[in-house]
């Protein structure tokens, strides 16, 4: 049924998600310009400086596994694989994004700024992924015990 906890848990992880993509993930100074790094991109002067769609593409899968996983409610064992493996994903967004960060910035020449809060919400989206997981569990835990019932 869609009125369960977990919709709610799994809604807002695909909403933090979203939030992740649409958000600066961290800001620099170089020669005394803003450098943005974002999910589609770093953008240094107003200016598309190196694509990274990579970490949009993770970003996106991330936050329409969810959706997809809440009317999966008849089958909650995929429901449950379908949010670790939506886990192991938000995993690969930092790692990606961590990569990316690595080659593509000059350390020698660029400044930290401030870490956006693009980089803080995936973290949220895992938190509630296990929390949707642990429910969508109880769940199954209670309709085997009422089958041994019968």
């Amino acid at each position: 049924m869609i009125q369960r906890v977990q919709t709610l848990f799994l809604a807002l992880a695909a909403a933090a998600m979203l939030v992740a993509v649409s958000v600066p993930l961290a800001t620099f100074v170089y020669g005394g310009q803003p450098v943005v790094f974002e999910a589609m991109g770093v953008y240094y002067e107003d200016v598309l400086r190196d694509s990274t769609w990579g970490i949009f593409v993770i970003g996106i899968l991330s936050s329409i596994i969810p959706l997809i996983t809440i009317f999966l409610y008849k089958r909650r064992i995929l429901q449950i694989r379908l949010s670790v493996f939506n886990i192991f994903l938000m995993i690969g967004y930092y790692a990606y994004a961590g990569f990316v960060f690595y080659h593509l910035v000059n350390f020698n020449d660029m400044a930290f700024n401030k870490i956006g809060f693009g980089a803080m919400t995936p973290i949220i989206a895992i938190i509630l992924t296990i929390i949707a997981i642990r429910k969508i569990g109880a769940d199954e835990a209670l309709i085997q015990s009422l089958k041994r019932l019968r």
